[in-house]
């Protein structure tokens, strides 16, 4: 890790991203809004995208939850698939760690060991370094959600390297971002927690490289403006869906519904990469 760099929670006003090696915020904990009652798109989406992540998984797999803070996977996991082999989080913040093993959504729990069916892992640490931590082709199943716009550039491609290598042959990662269009400045973000925006474009020519095949694509959230923007150019059966929709739904639920299918309308995507069989070969 640069020395120059220094780790914060999000960025502060007057404070230069380019001297930030990441940050910590999480994503608000979607069970405890649920709960609460108070939730947005976002909160919608991303129980959405976890859930559908958790029902990827199957018996006996090995799983990686990359940048993991509270472990949102772990109690869908729990429910739905508590037969895969072992859960390991890896993550830069000791405290989002000590979070997974006091809590479980919004339940605290005593013993994370005897709550949970299955093993269950922690390596506190920075993704850049993950092939110190972890051997190839020894994850049958990652997921990557919304966090590597929280580091820098050169970072965040280390960490997709080392994905591609410690993924087992013919297996998925699940990789979510934002939907940012090539800008001329990567550092001029939506949120202050986020310290480098890819392009869409950028990212995908990166995995590529690195050897992933994008199996899928799919918009996980949208802005009601931006997205009514762009519905209202296509055919009138696309509006008539949406707007047939929009009667019923509430705007906090269709922002996480309409823009699955649309990804190109969507503020954040999600890709979904396979390693081909053929790839053995490691970067590191």
């Amino acid at each position: 890790m640069s020395s120059e760099r220094k780790i914060v929670h999000k960025i502060e006003e007057g404070e230069n991203p380019k001297d930030v090696y990441c940050t910590t915020y999480q994503m608000r904990n979607f069970y405890a809004q649920f709960a609460d009652g108070f939730f947005s798109s976002l909160d919608v989406m991303n129980y959405i995208q976890h859930h559908a992540a958790v029902l990827k998984m199957k018996k006996n797999w090995r799983v990686l939850d990359v940048c993991c803070g509270r472990g949102l996977l772990l109690p869908l996991i729990r429910y739905y698939r508590r037969n895969i082999s072992e859960y390991v989080g890896i993550d830069i913040s000791e405290s989002n760690i000590r979070e997974q093993k006091r809590r479980s959504g919004i339940k605290k729990i005593k013993d994370i060991k005897e709550y949970y069916p299955f093993k269950i892992s922690h390596v506190i640490g920075s993704v850049e370094n993950m092939n110190t931590y972890f051997h190839d082709n020894s994850f049958d199943f990652i997921v990557y959600t919304s966090s590597i716009e929280h580091m820098q550039r050169d970072i965040g491609y280390k960490s997709l390297q080392h994905c591609f290598s410690i993924l087992k042959p013919g297996q998925e990662m699940f990789l979510s971002c934002p939907n940012t269009n090539d800008k001329q400045d990567p550092y001029d973000t939506q949120y202050a927690a986020h310290i480098y925006e890819w392009g869409i474009n950028e990212l995908k020519d990166a995995v590529i490289d690195i050897g992933f095949e994008i199996s899928s694509e799919y918009g996980l959230v949208g802005k009601v403006k931006d997205f009514e923007k762009w519905i209202n150019n296509q055919s009138e059966n696309k509006k008539q869906q949406y707007f047939s929709l929009k009667e019923y739904l509430p705007s906090t639920w269709l922002m996480a519904f309409a823009p699955i299918l649309y990804p190109e309308a969507a503020a954040e995507l999600l890709l979904i990469l396979k390693k081909p069989k053929e790839k053995k070969n490691s970067f590191f």
